[in-house]
């Protein structure tokens, strides 16, 4: 259970697991523009698994810390 209660924003009501996946894409996107220059891009078999699997990551760091 989230500590976090349900927003609403004009009458439209989000669940805190919203609130929780915004902070994680922000998240995602700013380690994703460290990454990109370093190189790590052309290491990776396939760019695209590897993005899908760091925002996994980070969205489960992101849930641990807000519960």
């Amino acid at each position: 259970m989230s500590v976090l209660p349900v927003f609403v924003v004009f009458g439209l009501s989000f669940p805190p697991i919203f609130i929780e996946l915004l902070v994680s894409l922000a998240l995602f996107w700013l380690v994703k523009r460290v990454l990109t220059p370093s190189g790590i891009y052309d290491l990776v078999w396939h760019p695209a698994l590897f993005n899908t699997a760091l925002y996994c990551c980070v969205f489960y760091l992101v849930t641990r810390l807000f519960v």
